[in-house]
């Protein structure tokens, strides 16, 4: 495992850090000097990269964690999270709030990422709620828990299809699905991208709640998996990461429509350049 030592408002970038250099679970602990990221790999994994991804700016050290008492310590902790006017996403051991809540949607993410308390994981929701209007086929890539994929099914989305490296990923948002009874119209891949797109699409709408270099990599297929009235929704990044997303979407005949962020973090949604865009905000 890896320690690293944060200020508060390093916290989120640190472990966004981690989750891209291959770490399977990150605990955050209080200080009485700031936060402490705790993060492992799988056994076997490269415990080298994880370290290299943060000890140039923050200090970090490696040592010798309980692996399973901390790919479960966030548990305790867990809350539902609120979203715009109309959706709860929450883990099922967190009792659901007064009857009559228009979308409750359980997530357990289990191994995989995406709980939806993370800030870019927010973003990626508040953007879903604007964009399905209902009967939509849409895409989620690193679909992760599935929070994103499941959750535009419950707010009318006709049929997802979710595509991750990662075979918790998979494991997890099938079983998501499963619970939030929407496993007919999600379908999981770990397939690349750009043979899901092919075989799969083209999809209205697209969302990659990724890292930056998977974003910058990634371009060309999201580009392509779009429909050509569809929308592209990208998160995960950074707000002076900006120019970077814009550039790589403009590459790939893209333009931006609508933005926000929150606690650092920018999602950015797109339509093709000369394609219509439904219910594309700000």
């Amino acid at each position: 495992m890896v320690r690293v030592a944060v200020p508060a408002v390093d916290a989120d970038i640190a472990a966004d850090a981690l989750w891209g250099a291959g770490a399977i679970a990150i605990e955050e602990r209080d200080t009485p000097t700031g936060p402490l990221l705790v993060a492992g790999v799988a056994p076997g994994a490269d415990i080298v990269r994880l370290l290299a991804a943060v000890d140039r700016r923050w200090p970090a050290e490696v040592t010798a964690v309980d692996i399973d008492a901390a790919l479960d310590a966030w548990r305790a902790f867990a809350r539902a999270v609120r979203v715009g006017d109309r959706l709860v996403v929450r883990p099922p051991w967190v009792p659901a709030g007064p009857a009559g809540e228009a979308v409750d949607v359980l997530i357990d993410p289990g191994r995989a990422f995406g709980s939806g308390a993370h800030a870019s994981t927010r973003l990626a929701l508040a953007a879903l709620e604007r964009l399905v209007c209902g009967g939509e086929r849409v895409l989620d890539v690193g679909c992760g828990s599935g929070v994103l994929g499941i959750t535009a099914l419950a707010l009318g989305a006709a049929e997802v299809v979710g595509v991750d490296h990662d075979p918790a990923a998979i494991a997890a948002s099938r079983a998501n699905a499963t619970r939030n009874r929407v496993g007919d119209r999600f379908t999981a891949r770990n397939g690349p991208l750009e043979e899901v797109a092919a075989a799969d699409g083209p999809f209205d709408l697209v969302v990659a709640n990724l890292l930056l270099p998977d974003l910058l990599a990634l371009a060309p297929a999201l580009g392509t998996a779009l429909a050509a009235d569809g929308s592209l929704v990208v998160s995960g990044v950074v707000v002076d990461q900006r120019r970077s997303v814009v550039a790589a979407a403009t590459e790939s005949g893209l333009v931006p429509v609508g933005e926000e962020s929150v606690e650092g973090w920018l999602a950015i949604s797109f339509a093709r350049r000369t394609g219509a865009v439904r219910g594309a905000g700000s």
